[in-house]
């Protein structure tokens, strides 16, 4: 739980013998980051003004500097402030000047405890900020990725550095051994997920006219139990979608061979298991190693997140807590954008850090749980969490399914009202309509990779797919 770890680091400055190493781990986190993002030329800045070595020293010596931890806050926003877009400017600036008064009626308090929490809401405010910004960045490079789709310069640019290094398209076969490894595998089953696709699409009407009778119950077998999806519980309306506004929605595919292909071919390799490896990606895709794998990180993360809401529904309804179906889409929605957050801060997540966010069921409306029955209901949703993320696990392969699907149906179907209806439908019946905003961005992504590539490397994929059966 997000709120659970930060208590846990402020219990740890609290203790009679109080140890910071988290602290300096969390600002050292900060450190990094904005070194990440910044120009060369600002880096040796970042590193003397966030010194680590001063503040572990400072906070050994039980010394409760509020200026220096002022000083280092205050420079970590300004830089993020340079950073940002114009548009998002004047929110940092007012969230700053916030913190900034915050801190300074804590300066003017004696209590030790204050400290701590200083530096608690300190650091999780900037790491918030950081994450926002890495968002924004990383949608900045999407568009930035666009005009190269447009842009015939560019394009025979790559081109032409593509056939120095690997030949003519006419050596495809022996030079791109990768390549008509991963065409191979995927050309055999791309006309029947595309009939598929347009299948789905011409049950978009019927889904629109049927809509007030919601969608039929979905059973996923949970251990011994059975969870059912409510129709009423599903039938909710679809969010907008802040990436994919007008004028900016990715393209559908039109069912041209070769866009489908590798539309399809770069959704396989996103979802798969293993990481992926530079020595074993296609000859093609080998500069987009790092966006596949920021993909693939992201799938994962659905997932993970698709899992827990199943077991959190089993567990409001195997408990008969009495919640009404619309408290249980808000509580699902609560905890989801709680562990989504968690998820994208902290790298390495175990079972236990989920369960502390997802476990916390109000019963009846009481906000207050028997801490015997909590532990109990946490050791249940760990036993079964934990069995279903499991490879082999029938759950964990219907969902991984379900999450494969829905963002086929972006990928193949755009980034606009049809995709999204595709994504939705196929959400809903996991009970996880709430992650359509992770997956449209999942499968942007992928579109904009396929449709440069298509445009780069089409010769080389002509001759592969025409020459293999």
């Amino acid at each position: 739980m997000e709120k659970a770890f930060w208590d846990s680091v402020a219990e740890s400055m609290k203790q009679d013998d109080p140890t910071y190493g988290r602290v300096v781990e969390l600002m050292k986190e900060v450190r990094d980051e904005l070194c990440k993002m910044v120009p060369q030329s600002w880096k040796q800045e970042i590193l003397e003004a966030i010194d680590l070595d001063i503040l572990t020293e400072m906070l050994m010596s039980g010394s409760h500097d509020m200026v220096y931890l002022g000083k280092i806050l205050e420079y970590a926003l300004v830089t993020l402030q340079k950073l940002s877009a114009p548009a998002t400017e004047e929110k940092i600036k007012k969230t700053h000047k916030k913190l900034l008064n915050e801190l300074g009626e804590i300066a003017q308090s004696t209590d030790k405890s204050k400290f701590f929490l200083a530096i608690i809401k300190g650091l999780r405010l900037v790491l918030e900020q950081i994450q926002e910004l890495k968002r924004e960045i990383s949608k900045a490079r999407i568009r930035m990725i666009e005009p190269l789709i447009k842009g015939p310069a560019g394009l025979e640019y790559l081109r032409k550095a593509f056939a120095n290094h690997y030949g003519s398209p006419s050596d495809a076969l022996t030079s791109l051994s990768l390549t008509v490894q991963w065409l191979s595998s995927v050309k055999p089953s791309g006309e029947q997920e595309w009939e598929e696709h347009n299948d789905s699409l011409s049950s978009l009407p019927t889904r629109h006219a049927s809509s007030s009778q919601g969608l039929p119950s979905a059973a996923l077998k949970t251990g011994s139990s059975v969870l059912m999806l409510s129709n009423r519980s599903q039938a909710v309306s679809l969010p907008s979608t802040s990436t994919t506004a007008a004028g900016n929605q990715q393209p559908e595919c039109k069912g041209d061979r070769l866009d489908l292909l590798v539309r399809l071919g770069l959704l396989k390799l996103a979802s798969g298991i293993e990481g992926l490896k530079l020595e074993t990606l296609p000859e093609t895709l080998k500069l987009n190693l790092a966006r596949l794998r920021a993909v693939q990180a992201q799938l994962q993360k659905i997932i993970v997140l698709s899992t827990s809401i199943l077991v959190l529904r089993q567990t409001i309804l195997s408990e008969n807590l009495g919640i009404s179906p619309s408290e249980m889409d808000k509580l699902v929605t609560e905890s989801v954008k709680e562990l989504s957050q968690f998820l994208d801060r902290v790298e390495d997540v175990g079972i236990a850090e989920i369960i502390e966010i997802i476990s916390v069921v109000p019963e009846g409306g009481n906000s207050v749980v028997d801490a015997q029955k909590l532990q109990m209901r946490k050791e249940v949703m760990a036993s079964l969490l934990g069995k279903s993320l499991q490879a082999e696990d029938a759950i964990f392969k219907r969902i991984s399914q379900v999450i494969y699907l829905a963002t086929r149906g972006v990928v193949l179907g755009g980034s606009g009202s049809q995709g999204k209806e595709l994504a939705h439908t196929a959400l809903r019946r996991i009970g996880a309509a709430v992650l359509i905003e992770r997956v449209m961005e999942v499968a942007e992504m992928l579109i904009v990779m396929a449709t440069v590539s298509v445009n780069v490397h089409g010769p080389w994929y002509e001759h592969i797919v025409n020459n293999i059966h």
